[in-house]
């Protein structure tokens, strides 16, 4: 393979002065830069970005461009349509609300891309693959960053370094919607009120919070009413209502097997089967993030031409559908697997190997009756980060477990979404058990090399 860049996070070879600076700049704006991010984690908050070079954030959109061209190979070897595919992974009908099995496996499948990638020795592994409209993290991703750069703005020595944030993922997203919908479109962007999103549960809060980020979506051609899919109604024509407004696309931001039922729900259930909306995007995506596609890949490893089979070994865990037959394995080999459910999110249902015990972890592989993936433990560097502790004052740095995801947006790197343990803590890094969130500081490798 051609030797590539590594991704690690450079901030153990920064120079001291750059350390110094970006770290006083934390002490100061921390509140500027954290206000109104949505953390469920409200101990500590971090004093600065991860740091990266410009070049691994290349390397890492490269890996996430590939495995999703991957990922949607291997579903079309084994099925042409949504309802094929939904059979051969196991899925029961039904369990994936407004899923068309009808529904072509085509290249829009792949029209939104998040990728969970670790960082083992600088080399980008992919844990997950999501495809989903509904995926998180955007807003943080651009929010943060963008608010760290604004603090820097007028520091001489982050110009020198050509210190940057990466493009945007808000605008790449609308982008993205509006080639999908057409311009013009009234376009409802549906959240559900028993979301995990923080304040869903509040959703005229939720709308306030939003006004600014629809309004974005305004200034690029995405006309977006934002709105619980709780409150949505049908008109006398069977057309979709927010408020005062026809709706002629949906941006489904809810999961789609994660959505209670309502009169809202039945509303869309009801014109998604008339087909009086276009759906941003359609539920089959959800169907393109089951982990067990991540085993395919692995079992068509020797069938793959050579370029795209380095890819797998490089960059995806090796992974292997849990069934009976691999239970001693299971049990044998722990310390080395992890075991997820094949269509979960958020972190929920996973067990990491080492940090479970053994009687839980065999009452782990007795409940796992449904699909479910063992996978290869990456042995992910650590991040060290710098913390602040609001309630005390305190300031911790400590080496916790770190996540980067890369988006694409019709097919378009754009933004990072990083993820990091609080201090003192492991395990598996998601917002909803506590972990934190930065942007990810882009500088230039040749002119830190200057420095030293």
């Amino acid at each position: 393979m051609t030797e590539r860049p590594s991704a690690a996070e450079l901030w153990p070879v920064l120079p001291a002065p750059v350390r110094e600076k970006l770290l006083a700049y934390g002490h100061k704006y921390w509140q500027q830069v954290y206000d109104d991010v949505a953390l469920q984690n409200q101990n500590w908050i971090p004093l600065r970005s991860p740091v990266a070079s410009h070049a691994a954030y290349a390397e890492m959109n490269r890996v996430t461009q590939q495995v999703a061209r991957l990922v949607l190979e291997c579903c079309r070897r084994r099925a042409r349509t949504a309802g094929e595919l939904r059979e051969v992974l196991g899925v029961p009908e039904g369990r994936i609300e407004l899923l068309d099995d009808s529904e072509p496996l085509t290249g829009r499948l792949i029209n939104a891309i998040r990728s969970d990638l670790l960082l083992e020795g600088g080399v980008p592994r992919m844990v997950e693959c999501n495809v989903e409209s509904a995926l998180g993290g955007v807003l943080d991703a651009d929010g943060v960053i963008k608010r760290w750069m604004e603090v820097y703005r007028e520091e001489r020595m982050f110009a020198d370094l050509r210190a940057a944030a990466p493009p945007s993922a808000i605008d790449a997203r609308f982008d993205a919607i509006r080639a999908d919908v057409g311009p013009g479109k009234v376009t409802g962007m549906l959240f559900t009120a028993g979301g995990g999103y923080p304040g869903a549960d509040r959703p005229n809060y939720l709308i306030n919070r939003l006004r600014p980020f629809a309004d974005r979506g305004r200034e690029l051609g995405v006309d977006l009413v934002v709105h619980p899919v709780e409150w949505i109604e049908q008109d006398a024509d069977g057309r979709l209502t927010a408020g005062d407004r026809t709706l002629d696309a949906v941006w489904r931001m809810f999961v789609p097997p994660y959505v209670a039922d309502s009169p809202g729900m039945a509303a869309v259930r009801a014109a998604h089967a008339a087909g009086t909306f276009r759906m941003y995007l359609p539920s089959a995506v959800w169907l393109l993030s089951n982990k067990t596609i991540f085993a395919w890949l692995w079992e068509d490893l020797d069938n793959l031409p050579a370029e795209d089979a380095d890819v797998v070994r490089a960059h995806i865990p090796r992974t292997w559908v849990y069934g009976p037959r691999l239970r001693q394995r299971a049990i044998d080999d722990r310390e080395r697997l992890v075991l997820k459910p094949t269509d979960d999110y958020g972190g929920h249902g996973v067990f990491i190997g080492p940090l479970t015990s053994t009687e839980d972890w065999l009452a782990a592989l007795d409940a796992a009756t449904g699909p479910h993936i063992l996978q290869e433990l990456i042995e992910a560097d650590p991040l060290t980060m710098q913390f602040l502790a609001p309630a005390t004052g305190e300031v911790v740095e400590a080496e916790v477990s770190y996540c980067v995801s890369t988006y694409l947006f019709d097919r378009i790197p754009a933004g990072v979404f990083t993820r990091f343990s609080p201090p003192g803590a492991g395990g598996v890094v998601n917002l909803t058990q506590g972990a934190l969130t930065g942007g990810l500081l882009l500088v230039d490798e040749t002119e830190l090399k200057r420095w030293t």
